[in-house]
């Protein structure tokens, strides 16, 4: 069966024909230069020169209330309604980006998975996915007496909340420059270069003001590069990253006790992939006190698939059409 996927993040949107889980045709596009859902479909079908399937599942990054999605870190909504009358599609189903990657661990393949830590997963158990990109998705899938079900969550807007003396003065600093400090602002690629540019402050101003001005293109591909070159600022940049990393990964998995494991996605998440092992991260994630015992016995995987998004978006398409 032939289905049209799409799962439109706030920095590329992926768009490919699926038989069944298989892609056989995808095409990657820029999100910030295309005009809306439509124009960016009618193009991806002109392109591929084939005719759009009848059935389409479109994941983006934002809030889904009933068959839209507001935009959060995309500069459009999508609406369901829309495209099946503006492409004559017959079906249309949207999600949440990561509601879709949820629904991506039923279908990824386990040589994808990274594994850090922790006893072996329950394979009935909850799962949670968060995942540092251009913003901080996060969802839990919990196996019910129906099936599968994902819970979709707005979790990465919650509260910044520091727990040493450096986070603190991390979270004063960006309160003065944004008033309410999310864990997306700080997880997520722009935090990554707030934080290098916080470990900047005051040890020399012009060389911040510079890295500044050039960090508002490329801050976070910038940061990955220094510390391939040995910057001592952008490694402490992202070894800090990855302790915060860690300790939102415990407060979900405190929330949710995800016996099945926390898994961990999106394009910075990859681009750290290999920092992982020397960094906090683990050590963050199971700091919490007496609940510490209980995070221990919690695997955490990077999922090292970059196309999660579509797999679950024609997994959810294929187990509960419409």
């Amino acid at each position: 069966m032939e289905l049209l996927c799409a799962d439109i993040g706030g920095t590329n949107a992926r768009l490919a024909i699926m038989d069944g889980l298989e892609i056989k045709h995808l095409k990657i596009y820029e999100t910030g230069k295309a005009e809306g859902a439509v124009p960016l479909l009618k193009r991806f079908s002109r392109e591929s020169g084939i005719r759009l399937p009848s059935k389409a599942c479109i994941a983006a990054a934002g809030v889904v209330e009933g068959k839209r999605v507001k935009g959060t870190n995309i500069p459009w909504d999508i609406d369901c309604e829309k495209i099946q009358k503006g492409l004559d599609i017959d079906e249309c189903v949207v999600l949440n980006d990561f509601e879709a990657a949820a629904w991506g661990l039923l279908a990824v393949d386990e040589k994808r998975l990274v594994r850090f830590g922790g006893e072996k997963p329950d394979p009935m158990g909850t799962r949670a996915i968060l995942g540092a990109g251009t913003g901080l998705g996060e969802a839990i899938l919990v196996h019910c007496k129906s099936g599968w079900k994902v819970l979709r969550t707005e979790g990465g807007h919650s509260s910044f909340s520091p727990r040493n003396r450096q986070g603190i003065e991390l979270l004063v600093h960006l309160m003065e420059k944004y008033g309410h400090v999310s864990f997306e602002r700080v997880l997520s690629g722009s935090g990554l270069w707030e934080i290098y540019s916080f470990f900047l402050l005051g040890k020399n101003s012009e060389n911040e003001e510079a890295t500044r001005e050039s960090g508002q293109l490329d801050g976070p591909s910038r940061v990955t590069k220094l510390a391939k070159e040995q910057d001592e600022d952008a490694l402490d940049a992202i070894s800090f990253f990855l302790g915060i990393y860690g300790e939102e990964a415990s407060n979900l998995a405190l929330k949710c006790l995800p016996s099945g494991g926390i898994y961990l996605t999106g394009g910075v998440t990859l681009h750290l992939l290999e920092y992982f092992s020397r960094s906090p991260f683990r050590s963050s994630f199971e700091e919490k006190g007496r609940m510490s015992p209980l995070l221990e016995k919690i695997p955490v995987f990077v999922v090292n698939e970059p196309l999660l998004g579509l797999l679950g978006s024609a997994y959810r398409l294929m187990q509960q059409p419409g």
